[in-house]
């Protein structure tokens, strides 16, 4: 399978960076590889207390006096795989596979968010056949998660006045502005009783997903919110007694599967109707979730407990009802979703607490914050806990800045075709960056990823090489330009 990859500098890093375990929140190992990097060709290292790494190497020899640049990227991924498969994202490599052009891991998420982008800037330092004035290579951590290594992030720490942020995922698209977030998790004590019934399994799985930011225009399937609605349907005709609900992983990718315990008078006949209904939703949902599929499975679970059929039909309303999907679309760019959110994560035991896990963006601060409000209030008539936290910023668009302009002349230049100029409806660390480093002209652009956030995730190999064609040829040329104010630091 590597033999078949272009001899490109960075891809013996990123397939390190598949072998080495580092979902978010476990990046120990991957910093470690990345510190031996820089060990390796004299950066100078340093890392805050949240983690993050950072690296400042050397101009190439006759630039030292060129501007200073920083290249930022993630290092940490989302681990996302089928319930079917049984990948330790603690402790596996990743299995990579080449179809089509395009590479992407057997079964979970390959990483190319944002790995591609930390391989680019590790080869940046390790090709000493490429011209660059110095360079800050900093490194971030637990993105995935929620931002904790940009919300770390000291200011004057970076000394750069120009900043190239490598994790956006549609080659020939310069971003210039993104979306922030607000993550709202809620809590409901219920009330358990014994059940006679008979135990049942309903599963949903075969959805799309996606990135919740992404691909949230693409109206796929939330599997929390249409198994529900499906259950909701089926209450008035069947004794319905719920156990257990769980669905999803992550707040920030869209639901692929969910998962119902049930207690029910009429197993047989609840069958038919669930058998009866997959075929009618794959019919429904046949352009857009080709493999859906609805089924049921007896199940033999030790406890007896579950809800009353009035408690499991008001759950029930409470997530068939959620808000979720595109809210609003933006009024200042076109085809741009201002507003959205994500019932990302169900959990429901025998037994325990219910927990909701939500992941409202905005490119707006006041409507994110105005919206969250509102899914607030809609939880609380339904009798949940609810806490607002985790609010990150978006990352204000600027037209006229010199580093867009520069980087639009050069795409034209060197592939004889213009560049999109993009706002991206995802959550890009420059919001925060932006704040740590408030004088610091940034930009965002990368390789094509499809399927982030998902088993699917993929990166076009062609892309990367017009990705990195570009990025060496635009380090290059920044580092022939003189500095904007000597001793300026953002």
């Amino acid at each position: 399978m590597i033999k078949q990859l272009p001899p490109l500098a960075l891809w013996p890093h990123f397939i390190q960076f598949c072998n080495i375990p580092r979902p978010s929140k476990h990046e120990q190992a991957i910093i470690s590889y990345i510190r031996h990097q820089g060990e390796q060709f004299h950066a100078a290292i340093e890392q805050d207390s949240v983690g993050n790494i950072l690296l400042r190497v050397p101009a190439s020899n006759g630039f030292a006096d060129a501007p200073i640049i920083a290249l930022q990227s993630h290092v940490d991924m989302v681990a996302q795989a089928n319930s079917d498969n049984k990948h330790d994202f603690l402790k596996d490599p990743l299995q990579l596979q080449i179809t089509d052009g395009w590479l992407k891991a057997s079964g979970t998420t390959l990483g190319a968010d944002n790995g591609i982008g930390c391989a680019a800037m590790l080869a940046l330092m390790t090709d000493e056949t490429i011209t660059h004035g110095p360079l800050e290579l900093l490194f971030t951590v637990d993105e995935e998660a929620g931002m904790g290594g940009a919300f770390g992030l000291q200011s004057g720490w970076l000394q750069a006045e120009k900043l190239l942020n490598l994790d956006t995922e549609e080659e020939g698209e310069l971003y210039i502005g993104c979306a922030g977030g607000v993550d709202i998790n809620s809590t409901l004590s219920l009330q358990w009783q014994q059940s006679n019934g008979e135990l049942a399994k309903i599963s949903l799985s075969g959805l799309l997903g996606g990135h919740s930011g992404v691909d949230i225009h693409l109206n796929r399937a939330n599997a929390n919110i249409l198994l529900a609605q499906e259950l909701l349907s089926i209450s008035p005709n069947f004794d319905i007694q719920i156990q257990s609900f769980m669905g999803g992983s992550l707040r920030n990718a869209i639901p692929r599967e969910a998962f119902v315990h049930v207690f029910t008078t009429d197993i047989e006949a609840l069958t038919q109707w669930i058998n009866k209904r997959s075929q009618q939703l794959r019919k429904l949902y046949f352009s857009s979730e080709k493999h859906l599929s609805l089924s049921i499975d007896t199940a033999h679970i030790k406890s007896n407990d579950a809800l009353s059929k009035k408690h499991s039909t008001q759950l029930l309303s409470l997530i068939a009802s959620h808000p979720n999907g595109v809210i609003k679309n933006s009024d200042i760019m076109p085809g741009v979703v201002e507003t959205s959110n994500n019932l990302g994560v169900i959990e429901l035991k025998a037994g325990h607490d219910l927990s909701l896990l939500n992941l409202c963006r905005s490119a707006s601060d006041n409507e994110r914050d105005a919206h969250a409000l509102r899914i607030s209030q809609y939880q609380q008539q339904f009798g949940l806990h609810v806490n607002i936290c985790g609010a990150y910023p978006g990352w204000e668009p600027n037209s006229e800045s010199p580093l867009l302009k520069q980087a639009l002349e050069l795409y034209k230049k060197q592939f004889n075709q213009p560049a999109k100029i993009q706002v991206i409806h995802a959550g890009l660390e420059c919001g925060l960056l932006s704040g740590a480093c408030p004088d610091c002209d940034m930009i965002s652009f990368g390789p094509t990823i499809t399927g982030a956030h998902s088993p699917r995730e993929q990166v076009n190999i062609q892309s990367v090489d017009k990705f990195w064609a570009f990025l060496v040829e635009f380090i290059s040329q920044l580092a022939k330009q003189p500095k904007v104010d000597a001793g300026k630091i953002c």
